[in-house]
This record gives C-alpha cells, structure tokens and sequence, in this order.
C-alpha cells in the first residue's frame, strides 16, 4: 500500500515535469481548457470540474465538492504529462491487453474488477443509476448492463457486468480504449479504473 509520502513524491515529481511544459499545448493534448495567461488549465476528472494552476502547481476541485486526495491529484498530473493528443480510437480491450498488463493483472483485479462484480453484480440497476454522478455518460456496448466512464477527457472507461444464474455467479469486467496506454501508465490505469466504482459505492451508502 502506497503511503501518503509516496503520492507526494509521485505529485512532485509530476508538478515539476509540467512546469517545464507549455500549458497550453498541454491543454490541447489533454482535451482540458487553458486560461488565456495559460496561469491554469480546467478539464473534468471523473464528472468533477477541476482546475491546475501553474507554479506553484495545484489541484482544486472548482465545485462544492470535497478535496481531492494527494493520490488523485497526482494522477491528474501524470495524466496531462503523459497525453500526447491521439483521440480514442472507439476500439475496446482489455486490461490484459495494455503494456505489461498481465504484470500488474493481480493489483487490476483487487482495485477494480473484484469491487465491481462483488457490489454491481447482483443489482446492475445501481450501476446505471449512479454512473452520470461519476462522468457517465451514455449506455456501454456489451454485457448485460454496461455504461462508458469519461475518467479524463480522452480516457473512456467501459465497466461491464454480466447476470448470473443458478450455475454461474455474476462477473464483470471493466474495458478501456486501445489508446490508453498514450495517456496513462499501466500502474495508473488500474488505479484509474478503480476510482469511478469506489466513488458509486460511496454515494450508494450516502443514499442509504
């Protein structure tokens, strides 16, 4: 388990590598807006508005919501170092078939397979319901209920799940598009990956 000096370092090291970017050529790459002075840069993270400020770098959420956490917002940065501008190809695979993905497949399942199938799987329903709270935007394309994610705005998330019956026990999986791999690392998709479902459970506890 990461410990918080561990996302700080992760941050810092990002926040320097950006400093030294043009913000907006950064802002074009990462589908995100750059204030005319480039003094900061406005994208959605997870159906959340967030904003990146330049030197000192910062990462705020521009809602009424809570504060971001450190790990999350040095995901954000490595999400707009890492983007190169390339639009999603609208083709799907799988976490087993991104760079090195069979290395980190046991750490894929743990964060986001696994808490996917084992809250979702027996009431789909909640999936659909609570995905427009998390950058839901539309109905996936496979399985028996399915809805696309926009984590970033060039990152699509498909999480699927399918029915079970007497035989078999529901599963799920989750798919993402073949350009992933120019926006984030192997290690941060996983991570990714997980942080849509850990927000949904959240809210459905709010709910009661």
């Amino acid at each position: 388990m990461a410990r918080v000096d561990d996302y700080q370092k992760s941050f810092d090291l990002a926040a320097e590598e950006l400093a030294t970017r043009n913000w907006t050529d950064v802002a074009r790459k990462a589908g995100a807006k750059a204030s005319d002075d480039a003094a900061y840069l406005e994208m959605n993270y997870l159906g959340r508005p967030v904003r990146v400020t330049a030197p000192p770098i910062s990462v705020t959420a521009t809602d009424n919501g809570p504060e971001i956490p450190l790990a999350e917002q040095a995901l954000v940065l490595h999400y707009l170092v890492n983007a190169d501008g390339t639009q999603p190809s609208g083709e799907w695979i799988t976490y087993r078939e991104v760079e090195a993905g069979e290395f980190y497949w046991s750490a894929f399942v743990k964060r986001a397979k696994d808490p996917l199938v084992g809250f979702f799987g027996e009431r789909p329903e909640l999936l659909t319901e609570l995905a427009p709270l998390v950058g839901g935007e539309g109905p996936g394309e496979t399985g028996d209920a399915s809805v696309i994610i926009r984590a970033f705005p060039m990152v699509p998330i498909q999480l699927v799940l399918w029915a079970g019956d007497e035989e078999f026990p529901a599963d799920g999986n989750l798919l993402f598009d073949r350009t992933i791999g120019r926006y984030l690392s192997t290690e941060d998709i996983a991570l990714t990956a997980g942080m849509p479902i850990y927000k949904m459970m959240a809210l459905s506890r709010q709910k009661g």
